[in-house]
């Protein structure tokens, strides 16, 4: 695919060992998400607090040598970039209208694109719900690597989601695809994305 592309897309087949990454369901900073990776939970959460949600990332397959420290790099830079497009594009205090930030983490070109599809790439469609949490979040890399340093990266993700509406069950939906990422001096970004919302697919055959 083209840089700074999209369209739509399928999820890939995930091998290999990783790491979760914590997500929360609440408005969060990602060095509380990071702290929350080593499983310390010294208070009990208030009754009404959305527990966290691991962000699986695992390397599926990787194209060239790379060795175990520039992997162990991958999971952890793209959990990054993961974790906080899913922060501010998914979750936080509603009702909200700010989801643009969640491209702070995709390159230029791929934000001007992505504006465009900012209602299959965020929950800007549930703008006035109550709340969405995190229910689900999978990750399966496919990197390239050459002289053992990893240049690019996809990302097939399944992220699954529930909006709270009132109603009395949540409205579940999955955003599927892959993200094409690149590091850069300040971590991996987003400079295409190829992916598909199947609660807009429902909403567009009914």
């Amino acid at each position: 695919m083209a840089a700074d592309g999209a369209r739509v897309g399928r999820t890939g087949r995930d091998r290999a060992r990783g790491r979760p990454w914590p997500v929360l369901g609440v408005v969060a900073v990602l060095a509380g998400l990071a702290a929350g990776c080593t499983g310390d939970d010294p208070e009990a959460p208030d009754q009404g607090t959305q527990q966290p949600v691991a962000l699986e990332v695992r390397i599926a397959s990787c194209a060239g040598p790379a060795d175990a420290d520039a992997r162990a790099s991958l999971e952890s830079g793209i959990g990054d970039t993961l974790s906080s497009y899913v922060v501010a594009g998914f979750l936080g205090d509603y009702p909200r209208e700010d989801f643009v930030r969640s491209f702070d983490v995709f390159t230029s070109g791929a934000a001007e694109k992505a504006a465009g599809d900012i209602d299959v790439l965020t929950a800007a469609d549930y703008q006035d719900a109550e709340g969405v949490d995190a229910t689900r979040l999978r990750a399966r890399i496919s990197c390239l690597a050459q002289g053992g340093k990893v240049i690019g990266a996809t990302a097939h993700v399944e992220l699954d989601f529930a909006a709270e509406q009132g109603g009395p069950a949540p409205t579940p939906f999955t955003l599927s695809g892959r993200f094409l990422l690149v590091p850069g001096p300040r971590g991996w970004s987003v400079f295409g994305y190829d992916v598909s919302r199947d609660d807009l697919d429902r909403a567009a055959r009914s």
